[in-house]
């Protein structure tokens, strides 16, 4: 496939910029998402080049080249930098742009967190989800991961519990709007009990395991193989989760104070 992707950006003619520009766009989530590094950068010089050619180019157009860079930046903080120039760069938040919107302040929710900017890390996660919530995007395959960043985020801070509150509404709506016997479900219930773990209480975690595990038996049945290893990795968490957790609260509560 991404041979293919390659051959259209060189060999290609390319008579329809606008067109041209949305394929880029997709292009490069897809190798993000594959780890297809060796060739995101051609395709995000393919996507300025071309941004550049078409006068009437969109505002997300840029923001979007700006998040780009930000994906591929391995300094945290100059990745900021650039997640905070594709917000300004968007400008208002319509209706149309509110799923970005959401998505760059999600981005840069996870950069504040990985610097351990915790105040700003909630705030733009908290925002993320805000966006999609006012502009009835509540229900979209971004609020999964957004959803679990957010968790992980409150698990970092001493929140656990909240952020067993915020996973419930999740499978809530992974229920509604597909099922509560599909691989998201049973990623989500897997978070559920690696905070249980976090938390010390391993009763807990454990059953939440075993209900993701009897949806992946199902979900994944053509292949034993696979279900086998996730069910030892899962089973493989539970030493000493509760002692850390202790200490982290620990360590919140006198930096509080």
């Amino acid at each position: 496939m991404f041979q293919t992707v390659e051959n259209t950006l060189l060999l290609a003619e390319k008579d329809d910029t606008a067109f041209y520009i949305r394929f880029l766009e997709d292009v490069f989530p897809c190798m993000e998402d594959c780890r297809y590094e060796k060739r995101m950068s051609l395709v995000l010089e393919a996507l300025s080049s071309a941004v550049e050619q078409l006068p009437q180019a969109q505002p997300r157009d840029r923001a979007l080249i700006l998040d780009y860079h930000a994906a591929m930046e391995k300094d945290p903080l100059r990745a900021i930098k650039l997640e905070k120039d594709a917000v300004d760069a968007l400008g208002a938040v319509t209706a149309g742009t509110a799923h970005l919107a959401a998505n760059l302040h999600t981005n840069l929710g996870g950069l504040y967190r990985e610097t351990q900017q915790l105040e700003p890390a909630r705030q733009h996660l908290e925002q993320g989800l805000f966006l999609l919530e006012q502009h009835g995007l509540i229900y979209s395959y971004d609020i999964i991961p957004q959803f679990t960043n957010y968790a992980a985020f409150l698990t970092d801070v001493g929140e656990a519990d909240k952020a067993l509150s915020a996973l419930r509404k999740l499978l809530a709506m992974i229920q509604k709007y597909n099922s509560d016997q599909c691989s998201d479900y049973a990623a989500v219930l897997e978070t559920m009990g690696r905070i249980c773990l976090v938390k010390g209480e391993v009763s807990e975690a454990i059953e939440f395991f075993k209900q993701a595990a009897a949806i992946y038996e199902t979900v994944w049945e053509e292949d034993p193989e696979w279900i086998a290893a996730k069910k030892q990795g899962l089973f493989a968490l539970f030493p000493q989760a509760g002692i850390r957790y202790a200490k982290q609260l620990e360590r919140i509560r006198k930096k509080r104070a």
